[in-house]
């Protein structure tokens, strides 16, 4: 043979593609079965957490407002606890008592701030200041991450 075709003779043929093999199902299976339990724990994190979410967006979009002077003051801390009313589902009026779900020291934390926003709304001679505000929201947002339903 020609010592220039001798050189074609040594090339190395493709290998040949692995088959998938018979017993690589029941991984195929967890993994479907797995992707279906996430998307499940996905769909109940997000039902359960839905309401608190949506409550929350609404709570800090009227306290933006309220800062900017769009809603009075007095009209702001109405629309701020009936937020908080909507959100734990409440009956029309803030209770005295705390509501149910409530640990003990929310409930104790729950009659000092319904009395201060009866003081802030209804007391003649109270001045609302946007400053009183940012401490009502903020416990207004906290109760509402957990306990709203």
């Amino acid at each position: 043979m020609n010592e220039q075709a001798s050189g074609l003779i040594d090339i190395i043929e493709p290998a040949v593609p692995v088959a998938a093999e018979a017993g690589s199902w029941p991984w195929i299976a967890a993994a479907i079965v797995l992707a279906l339990l996430l998307l499940a724990g996905l769909l109940l994190l997000w039902k359960k957490k839905w309401p608190a979410y949506r409550a929350l967006k609404h709570l800090r979009k009227l306290h933006r407002q309220i800062i900017a002077g769009l809603i009075p003051l007095p009209d702001g801390l109405v629309l701020l606890t009936q937020e908080l009313r909507h959100g734990l589902k409440l009956s029309q009026q803030l209770p005295k008592q705390a509501p149910d779900i409530f640990v003990q020291q929310d409930k104790q934390l729950w009659q000092a701030f319904v009395q201060q926003l009866d003081k802030l709304r209804y007391q003649p001679g109270a001045a609302l200041t946007v400053a009183q505000l940012y401490p009502i929201v903020s416990q207004i947002e906290i109760w509402l991450r957990r306990y709203c339903r």
